[in-house]
């Protein structure tokens, strides 16, 4: 599989997803002497401090960041440093790593160790003829003026050769001043003990220097330079001079500062969104936000302002920062007299960095008395009308970015929606009043129910069907009061509910409270929020006495065709003795007699001809009433 790989002069090793060593190729077994079976299946960290790590002479850390890059998978690119090979000689390689992405290969990933001697040595040869020609001070001169704040030399010592002149203006100092090895104490760094205890670790290991140094500017602001460097060895890898460069990421450090910001923001957002979904009461929701606005937009006041338009002015509803006395209390003026005013107005975001020089609209006094001199608020959305304003203001001077904007903007529209919901909620409330007074009225019981909070209303019929006041159930599971043998009855309803149908004609029957059953006939219909069942609205007849008329009248009919039944048996009954009395007649010598019994044993035979008729049509009147009453 990897057999491509020998045709390199390159040392490469080939390692799994699991960072196990799955492949040398022919010039990394010649280069270091590393047997091919040995090595397979040998997991990285291990192999790379058996048979690399003591083969590397650079010092710097070199051996480390090579083992970080293969441990944590990273792409690493031209990381040079010495290397002892297996029959002794000393040469200069570069190293790379990255994870291959093709389709037999993927996952898996490459390192490399490339043979650059010749090169290097190359470009030592002709970087000391040039040093021989026009000097080391002026090579670093020109390079340094390319990049800002430039380069720096050092002896072995750490005292400094060479620094460009950017950087020694940002620190407002000399290079015959820095020709010392603790150079960094005439630079106005912030956290300068930590910084040169980092710089001598370096001159007394050998290792890299790579510090971000936080530099006080001439105006007193703060520049932050990326410092970089490492020791420059001689053929006996003995260190003879440090070099290095500077690098402003005073932008870098800003945007990645920004970005934390914004991901800060977005988070806040998502998380009062999550609030105002989960129903938090308005009142937390504004209180919440408000915190929220004023943490993460770093200003130290915030406010809810609320229209009151047969006024023309604003009632502060909510706030940080002011007082609190003030809240629920103070008047804002509107129109031109106060920012909230001019938003309305605008219809659209307003900005202030200065209110001692805004010129569209006055300052109000809330904001005049506390010293504020920024700004920034928005509209509150309202359901017809706009609900108010919500500011945030800072005694700083002050500018606000799109980015700030959408933040403030983010959070109103959240407290719109809330404010919606709160609106919906309390139409909701009027509407079930309605219903509730209906419902007071009715004579079946009605009832709300939800799964979370139980019975939220139950009208007063239920005290006639279940000697309950609706007082005791309100709160209360419905579940809790079905009788046992109606319970699989109910949840085969409940499940057809939860998925959002209709229940209609359902016969349950219920414990009374004083002891006793009732039942009832349910119709049930599921309450929908957000398309997901959160209760039951149900009507409830009482119909246990129609249940026992059903129960008796079915009594009677079955003791009713007992009855016919024995009818039927009692003729046969019967016939057998006149039978036998007819026949005994025939044989006595007496006619008139026999004559008389004949005459009684016809007449009762009419009579059970009769019963026998009357069992026929029983029979049909009895088919009748199983077909069309009591089916």
């Amino acid at each position: 599989m990897y057999r491509c790989f020998d045709e390199l002069d390159d040392a490469v090793v080939i390692l799994d997803r699991n960072n196990n060593v799955t492949g040398l190729n022919r010039s990394f077994r010649e280069i270091f002497g590393v047997d091919d079976e040995a090595a397979w299946g040998m997991e990285a960290d291990g192999f790379f401090i058996h048979h690399i790590a003591p083969r590397i002479l650079e010092g710097g850390g070199c051996a480390d960041r090579v083992l970080e890059a293969i441990r944590s998978r990273q792409e690493v690119s031209h990381l040079t440093f010495q290397m002892q090979m297996s029959h002794g000689d000393v040469r200069w390689f570069s190293f790379s790593c990255r994870v291959m992405t093709g389709e037999i290969y993927a996952g898996s990933m490459l390192a490399r160790f490339q043979d650059i001697t010749p090169e290097h040595d190359e470009v030592m040869r002709n970087a000391s003829k040039v040093e021989a020609q026009i000097g080391t001070e002026t090579i670093f001169a020109g390079i340094g003026d390319l990049i800002p704040y430039g380069v720096w030399i050092c002896e072995a010592d750490g005292t400094a050769l060479y620094i460009s002149p950017s950087f020694l203006d940002l620190a407002e100092t000399t290079l015959e001043e820095c020709r010392h090895p603790r150079w960094l104490n005439c630079i106005p760094l912030e956290g300068s003990t930590d910084a040169l205890a980092d710089w001598q670790h370096c001159i007394d290991t050998g290792c890299r220097w790579d510090r971000e140094l936080r530099v006080s500017e001439p105006g007193g602001e703060l520049r932050t330079i990326l410092s970089r460097g490492g020791p420059v060895r001689d053929e006996d890898g003995q260190i003879i001079l440090w070099a290095g460069i500077n690098l402003d990421i005073t932008a870098i450090k800003q945007a990645e500062r920004l970005i934390a910001i914004r991901a800060a923001q977005q988070a806040a957002i998502a998380d009062l969104g999550r609030f105002a979904l989960a129903g938090a009461d308005l009142l937390e929701l504004m209180n919440a936000l408000v915190q929220a606005v004023a943490k993460h937009l770093g200003v130290e006041y915030t406010k809810v302002l609320r229209h009151l338009p047969d006024r023309d002015a604003f009632l502060l509803e909510v706030a940080v920062g002011f007082d609190a006395a003030r809240i629920g209390t103070e008047i804002v003026e509107g129109g031109t007299d106060s920012q909230a005013g001019y938003t309305l107005l605008s219809c659209e975001p307003v900005i202030v960095e200065d209110f001692d020089t805004e010129t569209r609209f006055h300052g109000p006094a809330l904001l005049r008395n506390e010293g504020i001199m920024s700004g920034i608020s928005v509209i509150i959305q309202g359901d017809d009308a706009p609900y108010g304003v919500l500011g945030a203001h800072t005694r700083a001077r002050r500018g606000f970015t799109h980015d700030d904007i959408n933040f403030v903007r983010a959070a109103a529209n959240i407290l719109a929606q809330g404010i919606e919901r709160k609106a919906a909620e309390e139409a909701l409330i009027a509407s079930e009043e309605k219903f509730r007074k209906i419902a007071q009225r009715s004579f079946d019981m009605i009832y709300t129910c939800y799964y979370r909070s139980g019975i939220a209303y139950i009208s007063p019929a239920v005290t006639r069907i279940l000697g309950y006041t609706p007082s005791e159930l309100i709160g209360q599971k419905c579940q809790d009061y079905v009788s046992p043998l109606s319970l699989a009855t109910w949840k085969r309803a409940q499940e057809k509910l939860a998925l959002g149908e209709t229940v209609e004609g359902l016969e349950v029957e219920f414990c009374r409270k004083d002891g006793r059953s009732a039942v009832v006939e349910l119709n049930e219909s599921p309450i929908l929020e957000r398309g997901k069942v959160v209760g039951v609205q149900a009507t409830g007849r009482d119909i246990t006495e129609r249940k026992q008329n059903e129960f008796l009248r079915r009594q009677a009919f079955e003791q009713i065709e007992r009855n016919i039944e024995q009818f039927a048996v009692l003729g046969d009954h019967i016939r057998q003795p006149l039978q036998v009395t007819l026949g005994r007649a025939e044989l006595i010598d007496d006619e008139e007699a026999a004559e008389i019994i004949r005459n009684q044993v016809e007449r009762i035979n009419g009579y059970i001809r009769q019963l026998d008729h009357g069992w026929v049509e029983s029979r049909k009147v009895r088919e009748f009433l199983r077909r069309h009453e009591l089916d």
